[in-house]
């Protein structure tokens, strides 16, 4: 396997990969990071800002919905269109409604399970067979520290991001060895406003800044971590304790 940094291997050169919820924060980090290190990209949103970061990357925007399959499948389709091939997946998602947890509708209940659960369950469906088409590759899924420790304040994200890292798990062992799939526990980050009393919890003192998170993605999505599958990966600045 070479480094994922060797950017003369022209194998390295013609990696593609799919980034959704990519307009801004995380995901958009994500974007600039690979294409940074020579990938090809594809991006996805409902904002219509998707199109300015792919155009400043090279790469193909498309508007639309992670919880749509039609749109999906549209942006595997179009992606392979273009480059003829897809190597890696960043499975990101928005932010899911907060509140005590008796409060939360069944409508925000659903609303959770799509954003993070059969989003990425659509996209596997259509991503993973297209990757081992191209001779394999990573989905690498966007999760949250509350997957591993609870957080009262985030029940949604608390309980939906724990199944996300059964997903993980489970799906590793039924795609090995040619797709890798793991996720990225981010505690809270530089891309929207983080209290004074939160930044008290983290012994780092600051909030992850976007582009840390995007270099753990784009490790994890290149052959560097070839060998790594199943496993969901706190960079949260030593905010959780469980161990």
């Amino acid at each position: 396997m070479g480094d994922m940094g060797d950017m003369g291997d022209d194998r390295v050169d013609n990696r593609v990969a799919i980034v959704t919820a990519a307009s801004q924060g995380i995901g958009e980090a994500c974007v600039r990071r690979l294409a940074d290190d020579g990938w090809k990209v594809a991006l996805m949103s409902r904002s219509d800002r998707v199109l300015q970061v792919a155009e400043s990357v090279g790469g193909l925007g498309v508007q639309g919905s992670i919880t749509q399959v039609d749109d999906l499948e549209h942006l595997v389709a179009s992606t392979r269109e273009r480059w003829g091939r897809l190597d890696a997946v960043v499975a990101n998602c928005g932010h899911l409604p907060t509140g005590d947890l008796l409060s939360l509708t069944d409508d925000q209940w659903r609303h959770g399970v799509d954003m993070v659960l059969l989003s990425v369950q659509r996209l596997a469906r259509v991503a993973v067979e297209a990757m081992q088409a191209s001779g394999g590759g990573s989905i690498t899924c966007i999760s949250g520290a509350a997957a591993k420790e609870v957080m009262s304040a985030y029940p949604l994200s608390t309980i939906l991001r724990a199944g996300l890292s059964a997903y993980v798990r489970l799906a590793a062992k039924q795609w090995a060895p040619d797709v890798r799939i793991n996720a990225v526990l981010p505690g809270f980050v530089d891309s929207y406003d983080v209290s004074d009393e939160v930044l008290a919890m983290i012994p780092f003192d600051r909030p992850a800044r976007v582009a840390e998170i995007a270099d753990v993605v784009t490790f994890l999505s290149g052959e560097g971590a070839s060998y790594v599958t199943g496993e969901s990966i706190r960079v949260d600045g030593g905010l959780t304790s469980a161990v």
